[in-house]
């Protein structure tokens, strides 16, 4: 009889573990489709009405690759102003009425077909259905890559939850409390607006709203649809600016199989496990601090600076194509370039700060070199405009205290990436260092910069090499839009070298800054390819025509193969290493009989199942506080995604979560009331701390000490949920 229920105690836990993998991907697959109405009817019902670049005409795959990029320009701002001023709520039946209006729209034009005896010019040939295949296989890649997998209860989350579960916080503090939202991670004494870039958040909190689910799956489905928009923007790109011709579409594959390929990290790995014997990172791109992150890597973690990426861009796009207009057609573009670069900075202040000094230095060479300055004058105009409607947003901006770490906002510094103490214990620089050691280790790092960026961008750095040596391109001259790539190039490098962000110890700006570099090389490596490729191609003899050949040396193709193989093995251990990182330090635990790490999975297991009951049967607004002093960030982690509700502390150090927003003098008081109470302080000092400091409710897990304490808070309050591993307390 015990055997029976111990059994039917293990099927109903496989029950459950499979019901929460389920209902995870399903959540996140019916959320990706949710996007639509944010990701594509804003923009297909704007450029339709505006006849954008003669939208109409365009087939329908065009039409859909001008609607993602254009509506992430237009939705962000849209949703902020309609949220701000109204509700979530009505910017959610904004985007519902944007739906009912593309679907209008296309039913009109269908009934007009009819009576003309056409049909829909779809534009799926050549390539469409390998191009779906490619956008399947994304699809299933991004979501296997980010949810939680359940087994013996047990939760294995990824690496990459160590940025998400702040996010999925942010986007359910928009749901219960508004635009602008407080900081749902710290407060003392009284709520405090959030003084960060939200905007991408705003996106997936009305994405939620409309569609009833989950704030980790719309979170999980915005990091898919950044992918989808950023495939959208290079093959605009190739089409308006590169001007590819007939090779478009064999070109945009090119494009989709770099967005594959990454540095040299997997050798930097090797050399620093293998021979320097430190500890394998549980993210291939950890060996360095300032890394140029893999697509794979931003679109995974930070889709919100991707999406500022591709706003800003959008809005270079745009002006640049209206050097060619009339002024009459180019005041539609100053329109959408004013809500891209809006919705850039709203998006991510670090990559729009980069444009913005991109588009001074772009702005100088084409009003003093190029003499064209109707480009530039839409962009300016554009960028006045964007200042208008960023207004509200950068009051909050300048009248939020926050706790910050830096002095300023930017210093300068060299990157550093490839580790310098080496370097630091040579007798020269040792010397310097006992005088000066900050300007020691900047010479440190500028004496590894060049094989700190031959490591990070590997194939890449190759192909701008070539397109700056002409003998190595056979002396093919470069077009202005090549020139355009190269300048973007020149004038990023130095800027993510030597600026760097420094409200936070993270290189924010640095990580951010140098996407644009990315994103130039990869539109120029898919040039490179396609020229090499044309030489070995029989068919398609337009194609071909169409398709410069240039003469490079047979050693630098090989060493551009051998950078290309490594670069595409680093992103696909990379995603496994995200995938597989956590489990595999379990396991390692595991046979060294070291069960601490065994924790962590449990705790997330038991938090998940936890934070789930205790959410069914409290109220959204009440306060709920866990233990801040945790052994390390995924456990803080667990708690910020789960917990859906405000609590007064973050950690108990570091300002104690008071950087989003929140005066920061509370810290060092709540703090060491909450660690009084979490170390096992009796019901009456706990009812006490919860009174003083405005907490509803108070989570206890099997790794608190309060909890092996029997006297403690923990058994004499009243449980509003009570699991092996987890009990969460009234203390009102």
């Amino acid at each position: 009889m015990v055997l029976n229920l111990l059994l039917m105690g293990e099927e109903v836990a496989i029950s459950a573990e499979s019901y929460i993998n389920a209902s995870q991907i399903g959540a996140t697959l019916l959320a990706i489709p949710s996007f639509v109405p944010v990701t594509i009817c804003t923009g297909y019902l704007a450029a339709w009405f505006s006849n954008l670049h003669n939208f109409r005409r365009r087939s329908l795959i065009e039409r859909l690759f001008w609607s993602v990029p254009l509506s992430l320009a237009i939705s962000t701002i849209a949703a902020y102003w309609i949220g701000r001023f109204i509700s979530v709520t009505a910017a959610s039946f904004f985007f519902l009425t944007c739906a009912l209006g593309c679907i209008g729209v296309l039913l009109a034009e269908r009934v007009q077909l009819r009576r003309e005896g056409r049909s829909w010019n779809v534009g799926w040939h050549p390539h469409g259905t390998t191009v779906l295949v490619i956008g399947c296989a994304w699809v299933a890649i991004a979501i296997l890559s980010l949810v939680d997998f359940n087994f013996h209860q047990h939760s294995y989350m990824t690496v990459a939850m160590y940025d998400h579960g702040a996010r999925v916080s942010w986007i359910d503090a928009i749901l219960r409390t508004g635009i602008p939202p407080v900081n749902p991670n710290y407060q003392f004494l009284r709520p405090s607006i959030q003084r960060n870039y939200y905007f991408w958040y705003v996106d997936c909190a009305v994405v939620s709203r409309l569609s009833n689910l989950p704030a980790f799956a719309t979170l999980y489905a915005s990091c898919v649809w950044s992918g989808i928009a950023l495939a959208s923007l290079f093959g605009l790109y190739l089409k308006y600016f590169l001007e590819v011709g007939d090779r478009l579409r064999r070109q945009f594959l090119i494009c989709l199989f770099l967005l594959s390929v990454t540095g040299l990290d997997l050798l930097a790995v090797i050399w620093t496990t293998f021979f320097v014997h430190m500890p394998l990172p549980p993210n291939l791109e950890g060996w360095s601090s300032n890394a140029v992150l893999s697509w794979f890597n931003s679109l995974t973690w930070v889709p919100h600076h991707i999406a500022s990426l591709l706003c800003c861009l959008l809005a270079f796009l745009l002006a640049w194509l209206a050097g060619r207009m009339n002024l009459g057609r180019a005041m539609i573009t100053i329109v959408f370039s004013a809500a891209a670069m809006a919705s850039a900075f709203g998006l991510s202040v670090y990559v729009a700060f980069a444009f913005f000094l991109l588009m001074v230095a772009w702005g100088a060479w084409q009003l003093i070199v190029e003499r064209a300055p109707r480009s530039v004058g839409v962009l300016a105009a554009g960028g006045l405009a964007a200042g208008l409607m960023l207004t509200p947003y950068l009051w909050e901006l300048t009248h939020t205290s926050s706790y910050l770490e830096g002095g300023g906002l930017f210093s300068f510094a060299v990157r550093e990436m490839l580790p310098p103490n080496g370097l630091m214990a040579t007798s020269f620089l040792r010397e310097c260092a006992i005088h000066d050691p900050v300007t020691a280790r900047n010479l440190a790092n500028l004496i590894l910069l060049v094989p700190g960026y031959v490591l990070e961008f590997g194939y890449f750095l190759v192909v701008f090499v070539i397109f700056l040596v002409p003998r190595w391109r056979g002396r093919t001259p470069l077009t202005p839009a090549h020139r355009v790539l190269l300048f973007f190039c020149i004038v990023m490098l130095p800027t993510t070298t030597f600026l760097r962000s420094s409200v936070l110890h993270n290189n924010d700006f640095g990580f951010r800054s140098v996407l644009f570099v990315q994103f130039a090389l990869l539109l120029l490596a898919s040039e490179l390819l396609a020229a090499w490729g044309s030489g070995n191609r029989s068919g398609r003899p337009q194609e071909a025509a169409s398709t410069p050949r240039w003469s490079t040396p047979k050693w630098l193709r090989g060493v551009s193969a051998l950078t290309l193989l490594i670069g595409i093995l680093c992103t696909i251990c990379q995603a496994m290493m995200q995938r597989f990182a956590l489990p595999m330090m379990e396991g390692a635990a595991a046979r060294l009989h070291n069960p601490a790490p065994d924790r962590l999975s449990r705790t997330v297991y038991a938090s998940v199942i936890g934070y789930g009951q205790l959410n069914r049967r409290i109220s959204k607004d009440v306060v709920v506080q866990y233990n801040p002093a945790l052994p390390n960030e995924f456990f803080r982690v667990i708690n910020l995604a789960w917990i859906n509700h405000q609590s007064v502390v973050e950690s108990d150090r570091e300002g104690c979560g008071s950087t989003l927003g929140g005066d920061a003098r509370g810290c060092p008081i709540i703090a060491a009331a909450l660690d009084a109470v979490f170390n096992g302080s009796s019901a009456e000092q706990a009812l006490g701390a919860c009174h003083e400091f405005g907490i509803q409710y108070l989570v206890a897990t099997i790794d608190d000490p309060a909890w092996r304490n029997r006297s403690s808070w923990v058994w004499r309050l009243r449980p509003v949920v009570a699991d092996q591993d987890f009990r969460a307390l009234d203390c009102r």
